[in-house]
């Protein structure tokens, strides 16, 4: 996955553009791996995980168990990476030692969200809103023993994402979110947000080797995938 950015004079990821377009490769990552709290939860944020609106999910596919996080955009509807459940036949929210089935309803392994159902159990939707250049949020996250995790980011910018999908075939560009974060393994699929606590990405990838870059597929193509005819055609795939 590459990313493209044609903002002019302007410093991004450590390269310096003129008006034409530069490209750095990112890594996406699909399993939790580390379940070190990186931040103390407080305040309004971390009531959206205690109130289950942001949860854990994992399943087994492709001959392992992966770990991600998701969260409720409409009554009973979840929204995580794609890579977090490609290959994965039974999904399950897993809150308070507790697991909930969940089916899938759409699976894009271009923009990387999947949206799933949750029949047995709901808590209170986020709400999504535009991201901001410059702004200050939150994201929130589960790990694999099911610690939560809560770090602040900061929006560097408005990107496209262009280059290979999840499953390393040529894909569409998508909008997406450079990120100053801490970012680790199992993030995926958190939700970034806003000092109003709606949704302005969600998590998918983190820059190659670490660091504090980090990146997010917009909101926008959240309320892109909501509006689609559903498509599960790749979602038994593994990742290669």
């Amino acid at each position: 996955m590459k990313i493209t950015s044609t903002i002019c004079s302007k410093l991004i990821l450590l390269v310096l553009v003129s008006c034409t377009s530069s490209e750095t490769e990112i890594i996406t990552e699909s399993l939790v791996e580390n379940d070190e709290e990186y931040s103390q939860a407080g305040g309004e944020v971390s009531d959206l995980g205690e109130k289950a609106s942001v949860f854990q999910i994992k399943g087994l596919g492709c001959n392992s168990l992966q770990y991600g996080t998701g969260f409720f955009v409409e009554k009973n509807i979840v929204v995580t990476n794609a890579h977090v459940v490609a290959g994965v036949n039974s999904p399950k929210i897993i809150h308070n030692g507790d697991e909930y089935d969940l089916a899938f309803i759409s699976f894009d392994p271009n923009s990387d969200l999947a949206i799933l159902r949750s029949e047995n159990f709901s808590s209170k939707p986020l709400q999504l809103d535009e991201a901001k250049e410059g702004e200050f949020g939150t994201v929130l996250a589960f790990v694999k023993d099911g610690n939560k995790v809560i770090t602040e980011v900061k929006i560097q910018e408005k990107i496209i994402a262009v280059g290979k999908n999840i499953f390393g075939k040529p894909g569409e560009s998508r909008e997406a979110l450079s990120l100053e974060a801490r970012i680790e393994s199992g993030f995926s699929g958190a939700p970034v947000l806003n000092e109003d606590s709606a949704v302005v990405g969600v998590v998918f990838s983190r820059s190659r080797g670490g660091g504090s870059t980090a990146y997010a597929v917009q909101s926008s193509e959240v309320k892109k995938i909501l509006q689609e005819e559903p498509d599960l055609s790749s979602s038994t795939n593994c990742i290669p």
